[in-house]
């Protein structure tokens, strides 16, 4: 995910804010709106899975994610946008 440093033609990933056993988080700037965000990759899924469990994975990320962007509290990172880039699952968040 670092390699290609754009994510969907739109977040632009600047520096690794922290790594750890599910994936990356990144400062990224949202070339569309001109704003720092954070952008927290997911480890890819390796081959050792099958098509199932990555599929019920993928399933399970975006309904957390929905979930995620639909809480409205000042003590909640909001969630602006989520999707999969090159195989790698993301969520790109307010930069606190």
């Amino acid at each position: 995910m670092a390699d290609t440093r754009l994510i969907q033609g739109r977040y632009r990933l600047l520096e690794l804010i922290g790594r750890g056993g599910m994936g990356e988080v990144w400062r990224a700037r949202d070339e569309s709106l001109g704003r720092q965000v954070a952008v927290k990759c997911l480890k890819p899924v390796g081959p050792q899975h099958d098509r199932a469990f990555t599929r019920i994975l993928r399933e399970r990320f975006r309904r957390e994610a929905r979930v995620a962007a639909s809480l409205q509290h000042r003590g909640v990172t909001v969630v602006h946008d989520f999707g999969e880039h090159e195989g790698v699952l993301y969520l790109v968040m307010e930069l606190l």
